[in-house]
């Protein structure tokens, strides 16, 4: 079971690694209204499936719980 969440760990390290690496800065003197990027809304659909994969196992861990007792 420990070496399935190192799995898991590395390879959502490893997808990421992309929006983690540093960017070029922008030119001084732009435009005050250009928005600032930044990956907001890259990662959402990730926290949705680790969200639903954890509410999963703790229902899972209370259902086995609750028939062994």
């Amino acid at each position: 079971m420990k070496i399935n969440r190192i799995v898991f760990l590395v390879f959502f390290l490893v997808l990421n690694v992309s929006s983690i690496m540093a960017q070029v800065p922008p030119v001084p003197g732009g435009p005050p209204d250009t928005p600032l990027e930044g990956p907001i809304n890259e990662d959402i659909p990730y926290l949705i499936v680790a969200g639903l994969i954890l509410g999963a196992a703790v229902i899972y861990r209370n259902k086995i719980k609750k028939a062994s007792v």
